[in-house]
């Protein structure tokens, strides 16, 4: 407890004292909207998913430490956890960076996220209810908002509730954790790559592809959802070919 009486070499008032307090308190970080390390981590990864932070962005852990509220340590871990997942590198003298990405690397993502689909049939399904069709449904919906405002952002956002959902559908950790690792390495690219590419058409095989999911799951043959998703995944390794004959990218 502060005795505000025994302050030496201080010529502070009593009352001044308090409202100086007030103000630091209000300074600091609310402990009930403070963000845990888990929620920054996926705040991070969105950033970075979402083109927020570009591949070759430098990040300043002090200053991420700031903006969040919490101190360098736990900053630490979350840095350390994105580029344990391929998101960010540490390299001597040049500080933590952004990766970039090339085409040929996202064709091989793209090869073993299918083999993960064969395992994903394979594996012992969870329970789905209407709760996850009703998922798809709304995800229907958003495309449909998409092929009227072409926002490649939100595009991204239903790429990344779609992979939640078949995430969902495995109770097999280490598929899961594999799974989730290399789709969001490859997500990025794929948004990137909106850019050179015709996005209506994108859309409507999305769109499409949900549909069949959303069957799918209703009659509760995680198999076939799995088989669906492979065949989407499958489509856009050819579509990755095409570009690759044309003269390849690298972002």
């Amino acid at each position: 407890m502060f005795k505000i009486n025994n302050l030496s070499g201080a010529n502070v008032h009593k009352n001044n004292f308090i409202e100086w307090m007030g103000q630091q308190i209000k300074t600091l970080p609310d402990s009930k909207h403070r963000m845990k390390k888990h929620e920054i981590y996926l705040e991070m990864r969105s950033r970075i998913c979402l083109l927020d932070y570009r591949p070759g962005t430098r990040l300043n852990e002090r200053e991420l430490a700031s903006e969040f509220g919490i101190s360098r340590t736990p900053m630490r871990d979350v840095l350390r956890k994105l580029e344990h997942n391929g998101l960010i590198s540490s390299q001597h003298g040049h500080g933590t960076i952004v990766t970039s990405f090339d085409l040929k690397s996202m064709r091989d993502i793209y090869l073993v996220r299918m083999s993960l689909m064969d395992a994903l049939g394979d594996s012992t399904p969870t329970i789905t209810d209407a709760g996850t069709v009703s998922e798809l449904r709304y995800l229907e919906s958003q495309c449909e908002t998409l092929l009227k405002d072409n926002d490649k952002r939100e595009f991204a956002k239903v790429l990344m509730h779609l992979h939640k959902i078949l995430h969902g559908l495995t109770s097999n950790h280490v598929l899961k954790e594999i799974n989730d690792t290399l789709f969001y390495q490859s997500v990025r690219f794929w948004f990137q790559l909106l850019d050179r590419v015709d996005m209506r058409i994108q859309v409507e095989d999305l769109k499409d592809e949900i549909l069949m999911l959303r069957r799918s799951l209703d009659i509760g043959d995680v198999k076939l959802t799995a088989s669906i998703h492979k065949a989407y995944l499958r489509m856009v390794v050819s579509r990755l070919d095409s570009i690759q004959k044309e003269g390849g990218i690298l972002f």
